[in-house]
């Protein structure tokens, strides 16, 4: 017969535990200055215009132009100002609330703080 290994106490039950992983937002994300990505946008912008015809945001003709200006009244915090879409709108000869909506467009998509997490998780993976 082999000696056992005695414990002078026996050992406390555990809880059970779940192996699923919770992801929780920080506070940092909801901190996001509006104009973060004004400068990113714009470039983005520009290269876009240089890699496709001028004529291309200038092909956009919008069939209610009221309709883009109240969304832009409505988004005014993520709107980026004419001053900085100025020189990319002269270049590629579209209207400047055309620029302006599509520009304010994925500011708006860039700070939606879900979007943002998909970005943060998914480069984290990699």
């Amino acid at each position: 017969m082999k000696k056992g290994f005695l414990l002078s106490k026996p050992a406390q039950k555990t809880a059970k535990t779940s192996s699923t992983t919770k992801v929780t937002p920080t506070t940092a994300l909801k901190s996001i200055p509006s104009n973060r990505f004004h400068d990113v946008i714009t470039d983005f912008m520009s290269r876009l215009i240089d890699r496709n015809s001028v004529f291309l945001l200038s092909s956009i003709i919008p069939s209610d132009p009221e309709a883009m200006e109240l969304f832009l009244l409505a988004h005014e915090d993520e709107v980026i100002p004419r001053e900085q879409l100025a020189q990319h709108i002269d270049k590629a000869g579209c209207s400047p609330l055309i620029a302006q909506f599509l520009a304010a467009i994925l500011n708006i998509f860039l700070l939606d703080d879900e979007n943002l997490e998909i970005f943060l998780m998914d480069s984290e993976i990699r």
